[in-house]
């Protein structure tokens, strides 16, 4: 029972440990990715009332998504400081002498790895998405365009017609459309649609519900396809373009599902819904490869030279990451072998390394 005990207090030990770890290598990459995008985003400054406060604001908010995206180097660069901060007060070796496996003290960084991983999803599914929607309704201030944000919606005129858009996901293609038809001071059509697209000077609705309010009576009608004004361009809709890592997963689903239905490419969309699957996956992986790092550094490099070569491996990751992505909608690779390959890849030499640590 004593021994059970003493386990129990390692394991949490550890774990505490690396998740601390974890977590002050979140924030030192989230407050320098601050600073880079907020010297980017000064130039805007002082454009249609955006000032100093508004663009703090917008880059902090923006700053949730570049966590979730860094959430698997920044654990990796995290822990192996806090790992190594455990090997140089010879902390590990003790554990060691105790009889504990190597496999054995990769356990509680394991469950510290899930229980990251576990964070770094809801980031990514309930956070991220909401910031990253203010902070793109403040920049918005900032350009010319012509378009405002309420409540996370756009409004933007066209002639007669003031739409509200959920979600631009191409400058030329949108997402929830409502239009309303004003003459003079009077409301006369509501027109609903799924989406629209942008063809030939004018925007084409689809699966459109036209709303007519006359003075005795109100009639509605569904049109398969509807045109629709053409005076407001996609070039000015660029500022609020959809980034898909940015959407939860119920939104990637609901915005593949009008893809697909309207015959439209839906492979943007399909590979951030995979990334989502991947990067809690790849936190854990990311993890397990600090205890080989780790104890390979008591027998020969130094513990500094084994974090720098952890950073490699980070970079080498989000590299591959981005190259992978980047291909896969080139080449039309599979959305599962794009986002998954680099976190098997690393998981399995992961797995090697720990086999061969002894």
């Amino acid at each position: 029972m004593g021994t059970a005990m003493i386990l129990t207090r390692i394991d949490r030990y550890v774990a505490v440990t690396v998740v601390a770890g974890a977590l002050a290598g979140l924030f030192v990459i989230v407050c320098l990715s601050f600073v880079f995008e907020f010297i980017d985003e000064a130039d805007n400054i002082g454009q249609g009332g955006y000032g100093l406060p508004d663009a703090m604001l917008a880059v902090g908010l923006s700053m949730v998504q570049r966590a979730y995206e860094a959430f698997p180097m920044a654990t990796l660069i995290g822990a192996l400081v806090s790992l190594g901060a455990l090997a140089a007060r010879s902390e590990l070796v003790v554990m060691r002498a105790m009889g504990l496996s190597i496999g054995r003290i990769a356990r509680p960084v394991v469950l510290a790895g899930v229980a990251l991983a576990v964070l770094a999803a809801a980031i990514g599914e309930w956070a991220a998405p909401p910031a990253t929607r203010l902070a793109q309704s403040l920049q918005a201030q900032g350009s010319d365009g012509g378009v405002a944000t309420a409540g996370g919606d756009l409004w933007a005129r066209d002639g007669a017609y003031m739409l509200r858009i959920d979600r631009v996901l191409q400058p030329d293609l949108l997402a929830g459309v409502t239009a309303y038809e004003i003459e003079g001071n009077q409301l006369t059509r509501v027109i609903t649609a799924a989406g629209g697209r942008y063809v030939d000077g004018a925007w084409q609705l689809d699966d459109a519900e036209v709303t007519r309010l006359g003075e005795d009576r109100v009639s509605v009608s569904p049109m398969a396809s509807l045109e629709l004004g053409g005076e407001l361009r996609p070039r000015t809709l660029e500022v609020v373009v959809v980034d898909a890592s940015t959407l939860a997963i119920s939104e990637i689903l609901r915005y593949i599902g009008y893809l697909e239905t309207n015959s439209l490419d839906s492979g943007r969309y399909q590979l951030a819904l995979w990334v989502k699957v991947a990067t809690p996956l790849s936190t854990v992986v990311m993890l397990l490869l600090t205890v080989p790092l780790v104890f390979g550094s008591q027998r020969s490099a130094g513990v500094g030279q084994q974090i720098f070569l952890g950073v490699l491996i980070g970079l080498a990751f989000f590299l591959l990451n981005r190259f992978l992505g980047n291909a896969g909608l080139v080449y039309g690779l599979p959305a599962p072998v794009s986002a998954l390959a680099p976190t098997v890849l690393f998981g399995l030499l992961a797995w090697l390394a720990l086999r061969r640590t002894r």
